[in-house]
């Protein structure tokens, strides 16, 4: 597998996401709705070495595409990793008309977005009921947003990957996988809440590598079914593993934090959101001294 960047900046705090504190999510939402506020971020933590960034496709994604693509430093030497799909939207969307119609929506966006062709075979797809290629259109159309950005990566959302490994729809991690390595030419990683679960579907499946994006951290926070099982399976052979809510949404202190991640090898890269200089400064630090 190719090699990752170490260091990837959580989209969380950009897009005023706090899992503690919905005051202190709107305190960052409404910063960050300034422009020159996430300029001024973004490059800081370029020149601190942070040259790459998770990116689902949120409302604001746009704005911070924009921001990479315009910006002269950070056009050519920064990467993205982009999560699919941004599964609120299409929840709340499904609630007010129907995924039927849901689909056929964003199958039109192909039309104008992207191409006639990607228009056409879609509602071809949607309407002979060949399930697997219409997840192949959708992913091309999530990925439209990121057609002009260097990527590194293209994850599953977890809402997606824990819902297929629920209902035994196995086959959708290798489609997925498989689409984004033929196409963009990048890894396809997928994200959980259950990482011995998903490993053991893969295992069954023939995979012998993995790209699994995960919550891990020392207190078990979000962690299932347990950090004892989590720990076991990350030594399996072939585990690419990327670590986040790694603070346990600051409950551990972040020396402490990353001494722990350290301990593991299977860890090369570490996700994790940062909205101020001063924490971009200590966690750059931090994860330098002890992920290698």
């Amino acid at each position: 597998m190719k090699k990752l960047d170490k260091i990837l900046l959580g989209h969380n705090p950009l897009f005023g996401v706090d899992h503690l504190s919905q005051a202190q999510g709107n305190a960052k939402d409404q910063k960050f709705e300034n422009k020159n506020a996430l300029t001024d971020i973004l490059r800081y933590a370029h020149s601190k070495g942070v040259k790459a960034m998770m990116m689902s496709t949120h409302p604001r994604a746009q704005v911070i595409l924009d921001i990479i693509e315009k910006d002269p430093v950070l056009k050519d030497d920064f990467t993205v990793y982009p999560l699919l799909p941004y599964v609120v939207k299409y929840v709340r969307a499904s609630n007010e008309k129907g995924m039927f119609n849901v689909v056929k929506d964003l199958l039109g966006q192909a039309g104008t977005g992207g191409s006639l062709s990607m228009f056409m075979s879609g509602l071809s797809s949607l309407v002979g009921g060949n399930l697997y290629k219409t997840i192949k259109i959708l992913i091309d159309i999530e990925m439209l947003p990121f057609k002009n950005h260097k990527l590194g990566a293209v994850f599953m959302h977890d809402g997606l990957v824990d819902l297929a490994l629920g209902l035994g729809c196995d086959e959708a991690f290798d489609v997925f996988r498989d689409h984004i390595e033929k196409k963009y030419s990048v890894p396809g990683g997928l994200i959980t809440k259950n990482v011995p679960m998903l490993v053991d579907t893969l295992d069954a499946r023939g995979w012998e590598e993995y790209l699994i994006m995960a919550a891990f951290n020392k207190t078990g926070f979000y962690i299932n079914p347990s950090l004892e099982l989590t720990e076991k399976t990350l030594k399996k052979p072939g585990m690419n593993f990327i670590p986040m809510s790694t603070l346990a949404a600051g409950a551990i202190p972040p020396q402490e934090a990353f001494e722990y991640i350290g301990q593991f090898p299977e860890v090369k890269s570490v996700v994790v959101g940062m909205s101020k200089k001063s924490h971009i400064d200590q966690t750059v630090d931090l994860i330098n001294q002890n992920i290698r």
